[in-house]
């Protein structure tokens, strides 16, 4: 009897022990997990902390590089507020913007006549490009008349809501109103070209008749009507016409 008891009680130790060893494996395993989660947590951390540099040192990078940029260019905020006729803080923000692609373009090219001779030669090229394709390349012909239209109708803003205005107070009266009939005249032709079918027969003619018409009306300005009126004006006059002119070209951006 007593034998039996004593064999009781040594299995009852042996699986107390056995339980200990485990609880205590367990326990151990635990601390592993704990310590594995901590390491993991700390590389994250570090990992982020990485990152936050690396952003903020690319950050850096590029203004450095958009000061020596403008910096190489010869481009700065005080000359492009006064092309402009805007505020120091204003052309900065231009600079970032979409904006500065439409009106600091030819803000910084010269004065008024310089920039609309400036924006001819563009309005040409285009004109090449269209007349390159053919009936079947219609989306082409597409984005190629948006870009067009997009640089007639500043093109046009510019002279119809500053240059006429200041023409029909010169001896030039009479061209501006002349000049201003034919940019309804140009607007028409866009708005048909755009109705039009890009691969109908009629489409490159009437584009041709457009090209025409555009050429001899900035022939007429360029070569006839806006020359006297230039050397008529004051050095302050023509910036301030500039001026005024380009911040017409900011309400198309």
């Amino acid at each position: 009897m007593l034998q039996v008891i004593d064999e009781a009680v040594d299995k009852l130790n042996a699986l107390g022990r056995e339980a200990a060893r485990r609880a205590d494996d367990g326990a151990s395993y635990l601390n592993g997990l704990t310590k594995e989660a901590a390491k993991r947590a700390d590389g994250g951390a570090s990992y982020l902390n990485n990152l936050t540099r690396e952003a903020a040192r690319l950050a850096d990078d590029s203004a450095h590089n958009a000061f020596e940029r403008a910096r190489t260019e010869r481009v700065s905020w005080t000359m492009v507020a006064g092309a402009l006729g805007v505020g120091f803080v204003t052309a900065f923000a231009l600079l970032n913007s979409k904006k500065a692609a439409v009106a600091t373009s030819t803000a910084m090219t010269g004065d008024w006549f310089e920039v609309l001779s400036v924006e001819r030669r563009r309005i040409e090229r285009l004109f090449k490009q269209i007349a390159a394709t053919s009936d079947e390349q219609g989306l082409k012909r597409g984005r190629l008349l948006d870009a067009l239209s997009a640089a007639l109708t500043k093109h046009s803003l510019q002279k119809e809501n500053v240059i006429y205005p200041a023409l029909r107070g010169s001896d030039q009266g009479a061209s501006s109103t002349h000049l201003a009939a034919e940019q309804f005249e140009i607007k028409t032709y866009l708005y048909e070209l755009d109705a039009l079918p890009k691969d109908d027969p009629r489409w490159m003619r009437k584009l041709k008749a457009l090209q025409h018409l555009v050429e001899e009306h900035m022939r007429e300005e360029e070569e006839t009507v806006f020359p006297p009126f230039h050397e008529t004006l004051s050095p302050a006059e023509n910036a301030r016409l500039t001026r005024a002119m380009n911040r017409e070209a900011l309400k198309l951006a």
